[in-house]
């Protein structure tokens, strides 16, 4: 079972990272595909891309749409976690509860 984790404090474990740079390695196809999900998070403000990320999400876009197709299923998961119920989620041990 995976720890909850907050945003900007997540972790990766040693396999993650081995296969996401094994990934990145193989024609950049983790490095790619972390783009679209990257702009759909700036555009909530979340994050800053850099200008190589956006260079590449233009080059995606151009191939048949497949960048903003992608950013587009990552708008949707996170217009639906402001939805989500407070008291759903624990908050991490010494601190009060979300929302609260």
């Amino acid at each position: 079972m995976s720890q909850p984790q907050t945003l900007g404090n997540g972790q990766n474990t040693s396999w993650e990272k081995f296969w996401y740079v094994l990934g990145c390695i193989y024609f950049g196809a983790y490095y790619l595909s972390k783009v679209p999900a990257k702009k759909a998070l700036s555009e909530y403000g979340l994050v800053e891309m850099t200008s190589a990320e956006k260079f590449w999400y233009v080059v995606l876009c151009i191939f048949v749409g497949l960048g903003y197709f992608n950013k587009v299923i990552m708008k949707r998961a996170l217009s639906e976690v402001r939805f989500a119920a407070p008291q759903a989620f624990a908050a991490p041990a010494g601190q009060p509860p979300y929302g609260a």
